[in-house]
């Protein structure tokens, strides 16, 4: 995942390049789309966006339309504001569609997998672990969703990361599949929080607008063989912001604490401060302990 409006890859495989668009790519090339003035590669970016994005076909239907009026002989002539105009109008329906898209998923509520009970999407979940059922039992929060095919992402060191793998294949998933099919995501520990937050949030617009009904994301923390990428307080900032961003989007993140290898300062403020509910034995709890973002934030800044 990345924060990069448009960005190139080269595959592996050979020189082709892929290219990845936002919907302000596309509106600044829509004409250039329209008149076949674009590259192949950029063209099929632009169809793959537009096949999951109703606001920018919204704005290519729009655009062509302008196009046939304007070259009827009858059109009348545009004020010289109008594309201030129609760019502001453009902004307005795609605000309101993504608001429709918040209020779609009011109020759902999803199996938790790792007990029998549910969680409401817009949930910052907890949950410590310290023995190999532990952990096993705590990738099953993804199960539910990669049988509904929903959106997954597993996050965090190499070591967790295959071993979640792992545990999904010993149950049947056929993780590459997977993958392969954009319904589980990988993301490895690599950057400090604003980055972090940043990327994630780019993924979450994505999927809703991709039409994903559901985004589950398990993160694992634990210390691993890799130091973590900007120490112990600016895990303590992600888990505090991260709250607010996913409470906007259909997403549960339960972030799964190792507690045989984490110091005590991050199981406390990262871990108890940070999440509003935990998953412990029986199902689902109130954290009494949970402080918020600001307090916490707070906090950080008067060490």
């Amino acid at each position: 995942m990345s924060a990069e409006s448009c960005r190139k890859s080269a595959d592996r495989s050979g020189p082709t390049v892929r290219i990845e668009v936002e919907c302000h790519d596309v509106w600044r090339e829509i004409s250039n789309y329209i008149e076949k003035d674009v590259t192949p590669e950029l063209r099929a970016a632009i169809d793959q966006h537009l096949a999951g994005c109703r606001p920018c076909m919204a704005v290519l239907q729009g655009a062509e339309n302008l196009i046939h009026i304007v070259g009827d002989p009858r059109a009348f002539q545009v004020p010289a504001d109008f594309s201030q105009r129609l760019h502001a109008r453009l902004q307005r329906e795609i605000e309101q569609e993504r608001q429709r898209v918040s209020e779609q998923y009011a109020n759902r509520r999803v199996p938790l997998g790792i007990t029998d009970g549910e969680v409401d999407l817009g949930s910052h979940l907890l949950y410590f672990w310290e023995t190999d059922a532990e952990f096993e039992r705590g990738v099953r929060f993804l199960e539910p969703s990669l049988r509904a095919h929903d959106v997954c992402v597993i996050q965090g060191h190499d070591e967790s990361i295959e071993r979640s793998l792992n545990v999904l294949r010993s149950h049947g998933f056929n993780t590459r599949d997977l993958v392969a099919q954009q319904r589980l995501f990988i993301v490895r520990r690599e950057h400090a929080a604003q980055r972090t937050l940043s990327d994630f949030a780019d993924f979450l617009e994505a999927s809703v607008r991709a039409g994903a009904p559901a985004i589950r994301i398990l993160g694992n923390l634990g210390m691993g063989h890799a130091p973590l990428p900007a120490g112990d307080d600016d895990v303590i900032e992600l888990e505090a912001k991260a709250t607010a961003l996913i409470e906007r989007y259909p997403c549960v993140l339960i972030c799964m604490y190792e507690v045989r290898t984490l110091p005590g300062r991050l199981v406390t403020r990262g871990g108890l401060q940070n999440h509003k509910l935990t998953v412990c034995g029986d199902g689902l709890h109130a954290n009494p302990h949970y402080q918020p973002e600001a307090q916490v934030l707070a906090a950080l800044r008067a060490q």
